[in-house]
């Protein structure tokens, strides 16, 4: 072989392994503690059906949002809420046009054994230490049951007591080790504790608050990742009929399913 033809071959292998690299990535998806079930769910498909590799960072939405905003490497942030992702639109960290509704969960109140008629009214019967909602600071399911509460009319020295856990799958935790004795957890939730043993919620005794609007979760792919085919795949792909199967299997309904009030 003479030494044209050698440096021929050597620019055709760094091509190839070049053209391999862009087509084969990592992407690490930040995913709201809700989500965390269905998110994994999704990697293992994607991962089954293209070369690209995914890693779910689970946490509080407002955890997640901060640790964006301080610099953590996250490619695609999947919010249990839509006030998020626009606000790191807004500041320059996240990519407009890929801001879509992804899921819409659903909030309830598990009460197991409740000795009075199921209702968020008979909470008052019970001390604010026995219930827990997710910390409506950084959790959006937990900033929805807060408001549930106080439109019952539970004032605000009652709701300082409740017990309050870093995201609504730690609720349902709570109630079921029988540290609370109610919470408000996530329709999610419940498939959740059908694939997992320790947790078993009995839908008898969970009501699902139909007068507070659905909770819509938006996702948003970051700026740093603009570039990232890993990223993007995962970000198109959520439009994949099997991937909406998935996200149905898991306790979500999708915005487009939703009926019209």
């Amino acid at each position: 072989m003479t030494l044209h033809h050698r440096w021929i071959w050597l620019m055709w292998a760094l091509l190839m392994c070049w053209s391999l690299r862009a087509a084969s990535m990592d992407a690490t998806i930040a995913v709201a503690a809700n989500f965390r079930d269905a998110a994994t769910s999704i990697a293992e498909y994607l991962e089954s059906i293209s070369d690209h590799r995914y890693q779910v960072v689970s946490g509080s939405t407002g955890k997640l949002a901060s640790q964006i905003i301080a610099g953590a490497p996250f490619d695609v942030l999947m919010a249990a809420d839509q006030r998020r992702p626009s606000l790191l639109i807004e500041r320059g960290l996240a990519v407009p046009d890929t801001l879509s509704t992804y899921a819409v969960g659903e909030l309830g109140l598990w009460w197991p054994n409740a000795s009075t008629p199921l209702t968020v009214a008979a909470l008052a019967t019970l001390p604010p230490h026995r219930v827990c909602i997710a910390n409506p600071a950084i959790a959006p399911y937990g900033e929805a049951a807060r408001a549930v509460l106080s439109r019952a009319g539970f004032d605000e020295s009652w709701l300082q007591g409740l017990v309050r856990v870093d995201n609504v799958n730690a609720v349902a935790g709570m109630v079921a080790s029988a540290q609370v004795t109610a919470g408000f957890i996530a329709r999610a939730s419940v498939t959740l504790s059908e694939r997992h043993a320790g947790i078993e919620i009995d839908e008898q005794d969970v009501i699902w608050l139909q007068d507070y609007p659905p909770i819509k979760q938006d996702l948003v792919l970051l700026t740093r990742a603009n570039d990232n085919p890993a990223a993007r795949f995962w970000v198109v792909q959520l439009q994949d009929p099997a991937v909406r199967q998935l996200i149905r299997a898991h306790g979500y309904q999708l915005l487009s399913e939703l009926v019209a009030p």
